[in-house]
């Protein structure tokens, strides 16, 4: 959809959910983050307990943390970028990633017109569980498996199954006509970015078209479901809590 002077978006925003398209996006410039357009698709101020960034790189980019005790995962849209955590020195391109934990100790440059897609949240802790370390891979190197036994359902899981995790991030890739298995509620919060196709994502009472570059925010316990549609396959990446029990 092209921005115009109607009024008109398919972004919609509600007190347990979120759709934000690309026609509503606001970059603006953190701190932290020299020569870079940011657009937050998701915050605290929405009612997330995570952030989902959108980065758009310029000349010269310089990315450092923006608060103590959080941890990032991101994720190569587009382009190239250099992390340096710790002893390590990676490059990355597309659709590569990387965990940065929580410590706190990375920089990344990037090259000019590389794009990002970054998820943030505090880390907790778990007494007697030493915090997980920064680690990176690469989407073609993970497997795809069927989900619960169905070949138009594939999940990539991109990070360990340990219970040192506070979080997980998947893509999921579904056949033209495939759907997740159950209208699903539960008290984990989502959040979301379409990398490719389109679909139709039910949240709550609400049926919403969904095409690459839509954000979703789902909140706790809303209701949630995808149906893939289009003559190619669907894929999207999304975060979850993992290995903890409910804050209530």
């Amino acid at each position: 959809m092209t921005p115009s002077h109607t009024g008109i978006t398919r972004s919609s925003v509600h007190v347990d959910h979120a759709l934000i398209t690309p026609e509503s996006h606001v970059p603006l410039h953190l701190p932290a983050w020299q020569g870079v357009e940011t657009v937050v698709l998701i915050s605290a101020e929405m009612g997330a307990g995570f952030s989902q960034y959108l980065v758009t790189c310029g000349a010269g980019a310089q990315m450092t943390p923006l608060r103590p005790g959080e941890e990032y995962f991101l994720f190569v849209l587009e382009g190239t970028v250099a992390v340096g955590a710790g002893e390590r020195d990676w490059h990355l391109g597309g659709e590569e990633f990387a965990y940065l934990a929580s410590d706190g100790d990375w920089q990344l440059s990037a090259a000019e017109g590389s794009r990002l897609l970054i998820f943030a949240r505090t880390y907790a802790a778990l007494a007697g569980v030493e915090a997980p370390h920064t680690l990176r891979g690469s989407l073609a190197e993970v497997a795809k498996e069927p989900f619960l036994g169905d070949e138009g359902a594939l999940l990539q899981v991109l990070l360990p199954d340990d219970i040192a995790f506070d979080w997980g991030i998947n893509v999921f890739e579904f056949v033209p006509g495939g759907t997740l298995p159950q209208v699903e509620s539960h008290f984990m919060e989502h959040g979301l970015y379409l990398l490719e196709g389109q679909g139709v994502y039910r949240l709550s009472d609400s049926w919403y078209p969904v095409q690459q570059g839509d954000a979703i925010w789902m909140g706790p316990y809303v209701l949630q479901w995808f149906a893939a549609t289009g003559k190619s396959n669907s894929r999207y990446i999304y975060y979850k809590e993992m290995q903890r029990a409910p804050l209530g």
